[in-house]
C-alpha cells in the first residue's frame, strides 16, 4: 500500500496525489488509511496539507465523501483548515464555513452532525452542517435527535448564540435550511407557553430574520408566476425578458450593500437568477450603480 510509505507523501506529486485519492481502494485500504490518520497526528497532518491544497478537486471530494472516513476524522480536517484560514488577514470563521460545508454532501454532514458533543461546542459549524441536509437526511436528524432526546427547541437554541447577520447570511444560503426553520416554528407555536423568557425572546428574533427572508421567498414565487422560467433558461442570455433582471435590480439596490451577495445567493438558490451569467451581470449592475449611480 503506497500510503504506508513515508517517502510517497514527501515525494509524490499533485498529480498522483489526486490520483491516489481517487483510485484508493474501498474496504479495508481505506479504513486502514483513516485509521492510520486517527493514531498518528504527525502523519494525519501531512495527508490533511495535500487534502487542503487540492480541496477544490473532484477526487479529494469524493475521498472526504466517502463513507469510510470516520467522522472524528472529518472533524480534524474542518479544524485543520480552520486554523490555516485563521492565520490569514480579515479572517471570518462564518464564510470559512461557508466555504467548508461545500467539501461535504448530505449523508456525510449528517454523520459530523451525530457527534453530539463536538457540534454542541460550536453551534456556527452546527448550523453550517444543517444546512447540507437535504430532506431525505434532514428526517434521518430529526430521527437521531429523538433517540437523544433533544426537543425542537433545543435545536432552534443553537441560533441564540450568533449575531443576527450571521444568522440571516446563514439562511439566504440555504434555502433548504430556511425552509426547515419555518416548518418547525410553525409546528412548535403550540408549545411556546412552555418555554423560557429567554427562549421566548431568542424565538422572537428567529422569528423576525425568517420573516425578512420571507419576502424574498414571496419576491421569488412573484417572479416565478410572471416569467416561464424553464422556457427563459433554454435562451441564450440576450433573447431573455430583461425585465426579469430590472425587477431583480430594483429590488436589490434597496438592500444594505454589505448584504446583497447573499441575497442574490438566495434568489439563484430559488431559480430566479438563472445561471452565473445572469448572477455576473447582476453583480457588475450593482457595482456600476454604487460608483455611477446607474446600472449601465
Amino acid at each position: 500500500m503506497r500510503w504506508k510509505a513515508s517517502q510517497f507523501w514527501k515525494n509524490a506529486s499533485p498529480n498522483e496525489l489526486l490520483s491516489f485519492f481517487l483510485s484508493i481502494e474501498k474496504g479495508e485500504d481505506l479504513r486502514s488509511l483513516a485509521d492510520h490518520m486517527l493514531d498518528d497526528d504527525e502523519f494525519c497532518d501531512l495527508v490533511f496539507e495535500y487534502l487542503w491544497l487540492l480541496r477544490s478537486e473532484e477526487a479529494t471530494q469524493k475521498f472526504l465523501n466517502d463513507e469510510n472516513i470516520k467522522p472524528e476524522l472529518l472533524m480534524k480536517f474542518i479544524y485543520f483548515g480552520y486554523g490555516k484560514q485563521f492565520l490569514l488577514d480579515q479572517f471570518d470563521s462564518n464564510s470559512y464555513f461557508l466555504q467548508i460545508r461545500q467539501l461535504f454532501g448530505s449523508n456525510q454532514s449528517l454523520r459530523i452532525l451525530s457527534l453530539g458533543e463536538e457540534m454542541d461546542r460550536d453551534p456556527t459549524l452546527k448550523i453550517h452542517l444543517l444546512s447540507n441536509l437535504d430532506p431525505q437526511t434532514w428526517e434521518a436528524y430529526f430521527d437521531l435527535l429523538e433517540e437523544k432526546n433533544m426537543t425542537m427547541q433545543t435545536l432552534l437554541g443553537i441560533f441564540a448564540n450568533l449575531r443576527e447577520n450571521e444568522i440571516r447570511k446563514i439562511l439566504l444560503n440555504s434555502h433548504t435550511l430556511y425552509y426547515y426553520l419555518r416548518m418547525m416554528m410553525v409546528s412548535g407555536k403550540q408549545t411556546i407557553e412552555d418555554i423560557t423568557d429567554k427562549e421566548k425572546e431568542n424565538r422572537k428574533r428567529l422569528e423576525s430574520i425568517l420573516s425578512s427572508i420571507h419576502v424574498w421567498e414571496t419576491f421569488c414565487q412573484d417572479l416565478k408566476d410572471r416569467y416561464d422560467l424553464n422556457q427563459e433558461k433554454t435562451l441564450k442570455p440576450n433573447q431573455r425578458d430583461s425585465h426579469r433582471l430590472s425587477l431583480v435590480l430594483k429590488e436589490l439596490v434597496k438592500v444594505h450593500a454589505l448584504d446583497r451577495y447573499d441575497v442574490l445567493v438566495y434568489l439563484k438558490g430559488n431559480g430566479v437568477i438563472l445561471d452565473s451569467w445572469e448572477e455576473s451581470t447582476v453583480l457588475s449592475a450593482l457595482g456600476n450603480f454604487e460608483k455611477e449611480g446607474k446600472y449601465f
